[in-house]
């Protein structure tokens, strides 16, 4: 089954194309890491993906459903935890999930239960009632993922997850994501952590200046270039494994 299926996908910016006609089919069951340098289109895709951002041309179908023609309908279907997630301060980690939950039309008793136990994984029963203002980037994080699990959605956008996490909730947030693909769910996985996209991810989607310049299987693109680490592969394929790095006295302007 398709899980994700891009067609034509565009977005444009006046005259910057961000975007630039990916095609792209997931099924079911993988966990696909999005690379690509700053400014490659990563976030805008993610953004047009979850129904924030609209395409210029093109669309997409999250398991079936169009964004364009089906936002609600779409947005039942995935969870989201975007690189610069806000929270409300002003709410406890309790009255935020249940927010969330509300909004994805739980009912309370199970959203409560999900919340509690998604909580107690990440080593935040203690706080539940506390205010998200007190919270820490990485705890705050975490509070997101719960948000965007709580609802058990089959499909998952994740943005830097692992932005502020601790060692250990890292491994518990990677073996948390391989735990749901094994159950079918498909996770779209953008980070520039490229370490622990080799980890975790079986699949790869490069992309390069809005367009699609590689996808695949890791074990397939590493086969393909010799064993090369993916950090390498990754300067190469982008073309940025040629800059000479400057020297600090350069940087500083030493002798000039």
């Amino acid at each position: 089954m398709t899980m994700l299926e891009l067609s034509s996908l565009t977005r444009r910016f006046g005259d910057l194309v961000a975007v630039d006609h990916l095609d792209l089919s997931l099924p079911a069951g993988c966990l696909v890491g999005l690379l690509g340098a700053n400014g490659a289109g990563k976030t805008t895709t993610l953004n047009m993906l979850t129904t924030l951002l609209e395409p210029t041309e093109g669309t997409a179908k999250v398991a079936g459903h169009d964004i364009r023609d089906d936002i609600m309908g779409v947005r039942r279907l995935f969870g989201y935890v975007p690189e610069h997630g806000a929270v409300y301060e002003g709410l406890s980690a309790r009255e935020y999930l249940e927010l969330a939950a509300v909004l994805h039309d739980l009912d309370p008793e199970v959203g409560r239960r999900r919340a509690e136990r998604l909580l107690n994984h990440f080593d935040l029963s203690g706080v539940l009632d506390d205010r998200l203002a007190s919270f820490s980037k990485g705890m705050r994080r975490k509070v997101l993922v719960t948000a965007a699990l709580l609802h058990d959605p089959p499909v998952l956008f994740l943005d830097e997850p692992m932005d502020g996490l601790d060692v250990a909730s890292q491994r518990r947030l990677a073996e948390l994501l391989l735990e749901l693909v094994a159950q079918g769910k498909t996770v779209l996985y953008s980070s520039h952590v490229l370490q622990q996209v080799e980890e975790i991810c079986q699949h790869l989607v490069l992309i390069h200046e809005g367009r699609l310049l590689w996808q695949g299987a890791v074990a397939e693109l590493r086969a393909d270039h010799d064993g090369a680490s993916l950090t390498d592969i990754f300067l190469s394929m982008t073309h940025q494994d040629g800059e000479a790095p400057s020297s600090w006295s350069d940087l500083l302007g030493e002798g000039v």
